[in-house]
């Protein structure tokens, strides 16, 4: 079941590349601007009750020992021109990184999750998230898989697409093993154009490393 649950939260990380965008003003659109004391308190109200919520977020990802242990600790560099952005998803925390894309909709991205091995190997963990992924990630297909060393660790890379909510996505996803866990780096493009973003996906994966202790990184 836990395997099942990595693959679940995997699928929405791999679907966190798709933004429901406000709407933007075309050239001759114009705003007007009135007040309205009543609607102001509803959004304050509003906002409090989501201060609220990502407080019980932050709790809940907190109380998960097995997700969330060690993120704090891995450094990646953000490429020029992309935004970095630590969040929870559900109660898992990520770090995600992205930039502008031609499509309102998506974001090229690259997430980065951590969760315990479970004292499985790393052969079988990674079996058991493809597993996760054919029964949880809409339309997925796997295109190839092998190993690469990242960090100076033995890792294991998946190659796929899969439809996020009617945008053909393209993702390798790197799994790092470090003292009995392991972090999940996926790299995310539209179909078609991963290898127009492989720059800056090579300078994250480069990049990556673990800091030894319980300091935080320092932000980049």
């Amino acid at each position: 079941m836990r395997l099942l649950a990595s693959g679940i939260v995997l699928g929405l990380l791999f679907l966190s590349g798709c933004k429901g965008k406000g709407n933007r003003l075309s050239a001759g659109d114009s705003l007007s601007f009135s007040v309205d004391t009543a609607e102001i308190k509803a959004m304050d109200s509003m906002a409090l009750q989501q201060r609220r919520t990502d407080s019980e977020l932050v709790k809940k990802a907190n109380a998960r020992p097995g997700y969330n242990v060690g993120l704090e600790r891995a450094e990646l560099r953000t490429p020029a021109g992309w935004r970095r952005t630590d969040t929870l998803i559900g109660n898992i925390r990520a770090a995600l990184l992205d930039t502008a894309s031609e499509r309102l909709r998506f974001r090229t991205s690259v997430s980065l999750v951590s969760d315990s091995l479970h004292q499985l190997s790393l052969d079988k963990y990674v079996r058991g998230a493809i597993g996760g992924f054919v029964q949880y990630v809409p339309r997925f297909s796997l295109i190839g898989q092998g190993r690469r060393v990242i960090g100076g660790r033995s890792s294991r890379w998946l190659h796929y697409s899969q439809d996020a909510d009617g945008t053909d996505l393209e993702n390798i996803c790197y799994f790092i093993p470090d003292s009995g866990m392991v972090y999940i780096l996926t790299c995310s493009a539209l179909k078609g154009r991963l290898l127009q973003s492989r720059p800056a996906f090579e300078s994250v994966i480069g990049s990556f490393t673990v800091r030894r202790g319980s300091a935080p990184p320092p932000r980049r």
